[in-house]
Order: C-alpha cells, then structure tokens, then sequence
C-alpha cells in the first residue's frame, strides 16, 4: 500500500532541487523513487551500469539515459526528448506512478540527471527533484550506499506535453534573433578549433559554462546571490530577453536550466542544440580564433 505523501512538506516544491540531507530523511519510502543516471560522453556515449553496481544511493534504480526518455532510433548526440509512446514507456518500464517523488542523480555535474528532469518536466510530470551535488557530494557525506539492485515494478504516468520547455530546431531559428541565446559548454568548446570549421558555437550565442553554475569544490549549485552573479557577467541579456540555453546535445544546458529555476527564472532548452545546428553546413557558425 503506498504511504502518504508528506514527503511534499520535506520538499520543497519551488525548487528543482533536493539536498542529500533532504532526500536521507526519505530513504525507504515507497512513494519516493531514487534514479542513477550515472553515464559518460566519452566515446561511446553510454550509461555507466558498472558504477551503479559497485555502489549506488541505498534504495536506488537504475535510469540508463541513452534508452528512458529519448529517441532512440538516431545517434544519441542527435537524439531528441522522445515522444509520446516513448515517454509512457520510460514511466511504466521504471515504475514512476503520479504520486510518487523522483529524485536523480549522476556523477557528470547534473548533466544527465539534469536532461530526465527536463525530459519528464516536458511530459508533465513535476514531482520530480535533482539531488545537489550528484554521486559525489552524496558518497563524500558518508550517507547510505549500497550494491544491492532495485527496481520499482510497473508505472502508471500518462505524459501530457507542456509547451514552452523545450523548442526544435525550426523554433529555434525563429526566436534566435530576439532571445538571450547561451551556450553551457565550456570555454574550448565553444571557441571551437581552427582545423575544424564545424566546430565553435551559434552565431550571437553567450558562452555560460555550465560550471559557472556549481561551487568547485563541491558541485553544489551556488546560492541565488552567486548564480545571478554569474548570469550578470557572463550573459547579463538574461534579464531583459527570453533565454534559450543551448550546449553540444541538449544536456550541460539544463544545468543552467536548473540554475534559473532555483532563482524563480525560467529558460527553454533547444533541444539537439549545437549537435543539431551544425547537420546543415550551410547555417553559420562562429569561432573564436
């Protein structure tokens, strides 16, 4: 029998954040859902089920983020939040119900976890929470870890589509010129190499590394005085224009996605960002050389 949602008076519910105090408090509870979406950019891009399986947050499933939630049948550096058929497969497969609490975590900075948020956001279902600071934050606290696997049975979500948090490509192209465009990927990445003239960033994009986001030391978001400081210097039309938040595939940016959350801002996601921009060698792109 499923408890009582009184996680919603540990929670709160204006954050996209959840503190590994916080998420302690709740372990073992049956409504509150725990994902490791632990993976890697390194070629190949995949979920890292080996980590998981040496040690994970007690009570956690695990969310392989290259399969749950997005297309599959495109390279993943391409590959879009899936669609419909696709989302209500990711609830039921990992047992997400409309009551339950979702809480995500990876190693990469909230990238993955960041892009479910995103992902499960876009399909209407908002009980869902990033843990700050990640596997690490969690494992450095000496909060509970196990290896035993859990899974969560069969969901019961049906996704309804929330327009406004994601935009394609075509969308894109027509709001560019009148938003506040950022780019999240770090500094090298988004000056580009001048051997590769496919390489660099969307002309008139704002580089915002998705670091500028987190305290170094600890990957912990900064406080609200620290992340509009960061906007300021680093994007100040953030405060006077619609932002898009862009990167190489549509995951760094949601880092800074949640970072405008936790200031009560809201940003869209161009979904496929630069990975996608970059298909057609006839749209322009910009290096810094």
């Amino acid at each position: 029998m499923a408890m009582s949602h009184d996680w919603k008076g540990t929670v709160d519910d204006r954050s996209p954040l959840i503190s590994a105090k916080q998420l302690a408090h709740l372990l073992g509870r049956s409504d509150v859902k725990i994902f490791d979406v632990r993976g890697t950019w390194a070629k190949p891009a995949r979920a890292l089920p080996e980590e998981y399986a040496e040690g994970h947050i007690e009570g956690a499933a695990f969310l392989d983020w290259t399969k749950e939630f997005i297309a599959t049948d495109v390279a993943t550096n391409l590959a879009p939040i899936s669609d419909e058929a696709g989302a209500r497969q990711s609830f039921t497969r990992l047992g997400i119900n409309p009551g339950d609490l979702v809480v995500l975590y990876d190693a990469s900075s909230h990238m993955q976890a960041g892009r479910i948020w995103m992902a499960m956001r876009h399909w209407g279902f908002t009980n869902v929470r990033v843990l700050n600071g990640g596997w690490k934050f969690w494992s450095e606290q000496g909060l509970p870890i196990s290896t035993e696997p859990t899974t969560y049975g069969t969901g019961s979500v049906e996704p309804r589509l929330q327009d406004g948090l994601t935009i394609d490509l075509d969308t894109f192209i027509d709001r560019r010129a009148t938003a506040c465009v950022i780019d999240a990927r770090g500094p090298a990445n988004y000056a580009g190499k001048p051997d590769d003239p496919q390489t660099g960033h969307i002309p008139g994009a704002l580089n915002v590394p998705f670091s500028a986001m987190l305290e170094p030391e600890t990957g912990l978001f900064l406080d609200q005085q620290g992340i509009r400081a960061a906007l300021d210097d680093l994007a100040p039309c953030w405060k006077t224009k619609p932002l898009i938040a862009s990167c190489g595939s549509g995951y760094a940016a949601t880092v800074v996605l949640l970072a405008l959350e936790l200031i009560h801002e809201q940003g869209t996601l161009f979904d496929g960002s630069f990975a996608v921009w970059k298909q057609d060698p006839d749209r322009p792109v910009t290096q810094l050389i």
